[in-house]
């Protein structure tokens, strides 16, 4: 996993993808972010949903972005510690970048 990686190939579903994945949540992306941005490449085949883990979603709660799609989430009481993508129909591209840590 890298901090900054906006061009991974992101796995059909329903696997989940790793993207970002902090230390005390078993991965090795620091401490965890204040701050990232999520994208589905603008050249990328299919949609992704993506989901967070720490602080974690509800269960089957999962956003998606279609190509040429950004978010920027923000962690204001606590920092994201695990963000996973997976392709919808086939495989992506897409990825974060951590904007703040």
């Amino acid at each position: 996993m890298a901090r900054r990686d906006n061009r991974q190939v992101i796995g059909i579903g329903p696997a989940w993808t790793d993207v970002f994945r902090a230390v005390n949540a078993g991965g090795s992306d620091g401490p965890g972010s204040r701050e990232l941005l999520l994208s589905c490449a603008a050249d990328s085949a299919v949609p992704l949903e993506y989901r967070l883990e720490a602080p974690q979603d509800p269960p089957g709660q999962q956003a998606q972005l279609k190509a040429g799609e950004a978010i920027r989430l923000v962690g204001d009481s606590q920092r994201i510690g695990h963000v996973q993508m997976r392709g919808v129909g086939g495989a992506a591209t897409g990825g974060v970048e951590e904007i703040r840590f």
